[in-house]
């Protein structure tokens, strides 16, 4: 999935702290899990994203199914 954009309503505390992880828009992720808790692959780091938070991050889905990913080269 690559990071589509987070909601305006997001404070700029979390997106900060998100973006020290490398989680900005345009960047791919792998979603791990989502119970209990949102659970991102992002650079080899396992970021765990509370539910509120995670609800106002929207991603565009890759499937593998279609071959490589937007972007790879």
């Amino acid at each position: 999935a690559r990071l589509a954009e987070s909601e305006p309503s997001l404070a700029s505390t979390f997106r900060e702290l998100l973006a020290a992880y490398g989680l900005v828009p345009g960047h791919l992720v792998t979603v791990v899990a989502q119970e209990p808790m949102t659970i991102v692959l992002c650079d080899h780091v396992e970021l765990a994203i509370e539910r509120d938070v995670a609800a106002k991050l929207r991603v565009d889905v890759w499937p593998a199914s279609q071959g490589a990913r937007p972007g790879s080269a």
